[in-house]
């Protein structure tokens, strides 16, 4: 009987170590993720695109003036890179999303895709037809 208790104590470690390591695995990447997409690069990114859409953003007199990351948005992408949504002018319905990656050839991260809010497309359209 001993040895049976042991045997199934064994066994329950081994499944609680397995599993342990493999939530330690995940907060790794997501920390990794996160490091990587509150950097100075994906910075630039991100402020390029947004006077992309608005060329007096990020200033007093343009339609886009402030940008927050939403930390918790930010995951692995199945295709490939790390998808995140952008909260422009502090307000949650208008997003911007993108998703990036690291060029294989330069090593830099680059801007793969990603959409917006059609509030935020409201936003902006508006702003160009003044």
């Amino acid at each position: 009987m001993k040895t049976v208790v042991k045997i199934l104590v064994g066994v329950i470690v081994a499944i609680a170590l397995g599993i342990g390591g493999f939530k330690l695995m995940q907060k790794i990447e997501h920390d990794y993720m996160v490091e990587v997409v509150k950097s100075e690069e994906v910075r630039e990114i991100i402020e390029e695109r947004l006077i992309s859409y608005d060329t007096r953003a990020l200033t007093e007199e343009g339609a886009i003036r402030s940008y927050s990351i939403d930390s918790s948005s930010i995951r692995r992408n199945p295709m490939g890179g790390i998808s995140f949504t952008v909260h422009v002018n502090n307000d949650s319905g208008l997003y911007v999303f993108y998703t990036i990656n690291k060029d294989s050839n330069t090593k830099k991260i680059v801007l793969e895709g990603g959409g917006n809010s059609s509030r935020f497309e409201n936003l902006i359209t508006k702003d160009t037809r003044e």
